[in-house]
């Protein structure tokens, strides 16, 4: 078919026909449409995680549990036949190092020529470990003698015992008056005694 005289042909590509009912205009709108869609989708996927991290400086709010509630932590537990990995406590000395001393009897009676055994205990305190040296210093009336009982070395406590016989010189009804004195690390123990001669 030629072309009417004076006209000018179309090339058959330059403006396709469009179907029927749709317009450029529609066309339009529906690609905005489903980028709108897939940024929703992107945006409700990530804004969750951005809402949770809150600002730099700043800490979220926790919520506390209802009035009456408890709340329990969780202990761990080890599985049996394991101990704990952590060491019993050890005690802290509460004061300067130094020791007491302790005899017994402190007071008894017996006869002339009779044995009277003497326990002497000396415990340390705050960690002391000096050595202790013991004396025994016994008198009636204007006589007087001391009798040493040797050094007592750590670890402490320590308990000695001393067999002290009633001298034969001693008139019944007389009253021996002891003092056990204990010396070391700079400090010293007495203890008295007293001894009733039937």
């Amino acid at each position: 078919m030629e072309p009417a005289p004076g006209g000018t042909e179309t090339p058959p590509d330059a403006n396709p026909p469009s179907p029927p009912g749709v317009s450029l205009d529609r066309k339009k709108w529906a690609v905005i449409g489903s980028i709108v869609v897939i940024a929703v989708v992107v945006a409700a996927v990530s804004l969750p995680g951005l809402l949770v991290q809150p600002p730099r400086g700043e800490t979220l709010p926790v919520a506390s549990p209802p009035r009456g509630a408890t709340t329990v932590s969780p202990v761990p537990s080890l599985p049996p036949g394991i101990e704990t990995p952590f060491p019993a406590a050890t005690p802290v000395p509460s004061g300067p190092p130094g020791f007491t001393e302790t005899v017994s009897p402190a007071e008894t009676t017996a006869a002339r020529g009779e044995t009277v055994t003497y326990t002497m205990t000396i415990d340390a305190q705050n960690g002391f470990s000096d050595d202790v040296s013991m004396q025994l210093v016994a008198g009636f009336l204007f006589f007087s003698e001391s009798y040493d009982l040797g050094i007592l070395e750590p670890p402490y406590p320590k308990t000695i015992t001393y067999p002290f016989t009633v001298p034969d010189t001693l008139p019944p009804g007389a009253t021996v008056n002891g003092l056990l004195t204990s010396t070391g690390g700079g400090i010293t123990r007495e203890n008295r005694i007293i001894l009733h001669v039937q």
